[in-house]
């Protein structure tokens, strides 16, 4: 049998060659499977995105109709399907900025004002820079405002602050005392309350939304009340909203020019009108006395830019006002006086004899001292303007003599020219039983000595805000040695008004610096640089650190070195991001700021919506920011999900005539929102010829990517023409839960 045995070769290489040839096509099969699912997951991606950039559109439209149009209260609903990937939102990572130049030739750039950090970097070369200014916004739902009461009042009158599209309320606020709650007061929009705060040691008051109030001891006194949108030029304005108390109160409205002055009481609606005087350098002066039965709330509208004074006190002797010059600061050259009988006082602090004239008359005022004289000058009529050739502060005030000043007021700082900095200077004439002096942080640590009749140092921290010394007759000096600026008040008497600003309100920094490059400077609160998101959050919430913030730029005029010559506003938005998976890990579609953005594909950054803005016809610009910020109970994940969103307030951040328009973004999508934005630039033959040179750019009017600080930052470009420029603020609570079906 082994002789029938057969070796057939050819069928043997047959059924190897088939095996071979069938793992061969399997391979084969099984590479072009794998080279194939990259490009299945980049289809699936595509298609992840087209699907959701088309939601996040509708959701962009939904929001800029609600922001521009909508009243607080209204509201309009998303849902939002996702595919295989989820929604969450971003809080550390949606920032964006706009700044605007006030005066001709001069521009203002920053660095490093999103980072988290207690350091930023700005640009002016053009003077020297004085100061800086910083304003807490606190936007967002879960971060209240919080209003610090010195120990020294004895009742505090409350009412909302009013803008273009107040929340509807009710305002919830929290009396605090240290750790403690003492008290929770609920109050309607258009009412006011009086706390009683001697009742209370250490009292701080937590608000759901920003807030009037009036603070006085004994009879009161007299302030200068903050206009409900007070320019960011010269901090005049057309509308106030005061919570008087009960009883005798007296209204002064100051104007360079001619007004029409509303008064709304109860309904009551009166209207005077205001002629200036024929003679040169006279404003004009409404006054009128209005009496209470009981604590309430009045409206005071302007047909022109104004200064409102108010005196509350019976005695008649124990106010003491703090004017603004005409650059918006306590310290300058040209003043506009209230026509109220009393006494002027005021103090040069440079090392030189200043000069100050009026119609009529005119005074001499040594170097670092103060000088009182009587006012109104006799046989003037209207508001006298003071003009002096040296920044000097100027202040007037009731008492009976001109040698005393009675009642309280804020002492600004002479390094920045605003109530709060580094360095404040005053005289005191009273004996130290009489005169009280309160420091209070503007910052989050500080360490300051004082000079006097006799000397000491202090520490302050934002936990221990405040504290009081009496001031002996004689020159005193407080100067801030390390960290952040102070404010610093004197007492003198037992009666006194002040109006009292939230904590993170003017808080300015003194620079004293011409420089070509870039100057460092503090950010007078706590660095959150390198935490988690939810620290960040928390120093949000508590106020440790800005949430989001405004910027005053105090530099160098031609008739002032404490002229506002430019201002700036960053935001921390949250942005909403749908993440998902294409071919590689890490894609997104997100919306932020009115923008839909994604990094779809191969981590590309792509803008499929601009932001909103509106110009034309003519140098025009306004735009109205969107900021979609979720609510505490809002959740995130996977699911079909609707996003109820409603307005809770509407701001005007800026109505001015500007000469430079800016606007940055958080990276990554900075450079893709600048460069899209200037699309219509690639049809400029003056851009092609001359490529970065805005100066010789004639031929287009829109957004040019800035070549010298990099396309992230964008500057509006109008050929050298004033822009009139309008930035709006519209905060939307939206709360995100899984659709119910």
């Amino acid at each position: 049998m082994k002789r029938n045995i057969i070796r057939d070769d050819e069928a043997v290489s047959a059924a190897v060659a088939t095996v071979l040839l069938f793992g061969g096509v399997v391979s084969i099969i099984g590479l072009m499977l794998v080279s194939m699912i990259p490009i299945i997951e980049e289809l699936e991606g595509s298609i992840e995105r087209d699907d959701m950039s088309s939601q996040m559109m509708i959701l962009a439209q939904q929001t800029e109709v609600l922001s521009e149009h909508g009243m607080p209260g209204d509201s309009t609903e998303v849902e939002l399907i996702p595919l295989d990937g989820s929604l969450s939102w971003d809080s550390t990572r949606g920032g964006m900025w706009y700044s605007a130049t006030w005066q001709d030739d001069t521009t203002f750039r920053m660095k490093s004002i999103l980072d988290f950090d207690d350091q930023i970097e700005v640009k002016h070369p053009e003077s020297k820079t004085t100061a800086i200014c910083f304003d807490d916004l606190r936007l967002g739902p879960t971060r209240p405002f919080f209003y610090s009461i010195p120990n020294w009042l004895g009742t505090l009158d409350i009412t909302a602050q009013q803008g273009l599209a107040s929340p509807l309320g009710p305002i919830k606020i929290k009396l605090h005392s240290g750790d403690a709650l003492l008290q929770i007061i609920e109050m309607n929009v258009d009412d006011s309350v009086t706390i009683d705060a001697a009742l209370y040691a250490n009292l701080r008051l937590e608000s759901s939304h920003e807030l009037a109030i009036l603070g006085s001891a004994g009879q009161g006194g007299a302030a200068l009340i903050t206009p409900n949108n007070p320019s960011k030029i010269d901090n005049t304005g057309r509308s106030w909203t005061i919570p008087l108390p009960a009883g005798e109160s007296v209204i002064n409205v100051i104007s360079k020019d001619a007004n029409m002055v509303t008064t709304m009481i109860d309904g009551d609606e009166n209207t005077a009108i205001v002629n200036p005087d024929i003679s040169s350098r006279i404003g004009t002066n409404w006054q009128s006395s209005i009496v209470l039965s009981e604590p309430g709330v009045i409206s005071v509208t302007t047909s022109a830019p104004s200064h409102l004074a108010l005196i509350t006190e019976e005695t008649g002797n124990s106010g003491i006002i703090n004017l603004r010059s005409s650059s918006g600061a306590y310290m300058g050259t040209e003043f506009l006086t209230p026509h109220m009988s009393g006494f002027l006082e005021l103090t040069n602090p440079s090392l030189t004899t200043a000069t100050a004239t009026w119609q009529g008359g005119g005074v001499s005022i040594p170097s670092q001292t103060s000088e009182s004289i009587s006012w109104p000058p006799s046989g003037l009529a209207g508001s006298p303007i003071i003009d002096v050739d040296k920044d000097i502060l100027v202040r007037w005030h009731n008492n009976q003599s001109s040698g005393v000043s009675n009642g309280a007021s804020i002492i600004p700082a002479v390094d920045t020219g605003y109530s709060s900095g580094l360095e404040h200077i005053f005289t005191t004439y009273n004996s130290a039983a009489d005169d009280l002096v309160v420091t209070q942080i503007a910052g989050y640590s500080s360490v300051w000595n004082y000079t006097g009749p006799s000397s000491f140092n202090h520490t302050s921290s934002y936990l221990d805000q405040f504290y009081s010394f009496s001031a002996d007759q004689g020159d005193h000096q407080i100067s801030v040695t390390k960290d952040h600026p102070i404010r610093v008040y004197r007492v003198s008497g037992n009666s006194g008004l002040i109006e009292i600003h939230h904590d993170g309100e003017e808080r300015c920094l003194g620079i004293d610096t011409t420089a070509s490059g870039w100057i460092s400077t503090d950010l007078p609160w706590d660095t959150v640089a390198g935490r988690s998101e939810l620290q960040i959050l928390q120093a949000w919430s508590v106020g440790s650190h800005p949430s989001s913030y405004s910027v005053n730029l105090i530099a160098a005029s031609t008739e002032s070195d404490y002229a506002s010559v430019a201002s700036a506003w960053i935001f921390h938005i949250s942005r909403l991001t749908y993440e998902f998976t294409s071919s590689v890990t890490g894609m997104e579609v997100a919306y932020s700021n009115g923008a839909v953005l994604t990094n779809h594909p191969e981590f590309q950054p792509t803008v499929l919506k601009q932001p909103n803005d509106r110009s034309g016809p003519g140098p025009r610009f306004a735009s109205t920011i969107p900021a979609l910020n979720p609510t505490s109970d809002s959740t995130v994940g996977a699911g079909v999900m609707n996003l109820d969103i409603e307005l809770s307030y509407r701001e005007s951040l800026a109505s001015e005539s500007a000469y430079e328009v800016r606007r940055g973004w958080y990276s990554p999508y900075g450079s893709a929102i600048a460069n899209s934005a200037a699309s219509g630039l690639d049809q400029s033959l003056d851009w092609t010829i001359y490529p970065g040179s805005l100066d010789l750019l004639t031929d287009y009017i829109g957004w040019v990517p800035d070549p010298s600080i990099g396309t992230s930052e964008a500057v509006w470009h109008t050929n050298g023409e004033l822009i009139q420029f309008s930035l709006q603020l519209s905060s939307l609570d939206v709360t995100m839960a899984e659709a119910v079906e």
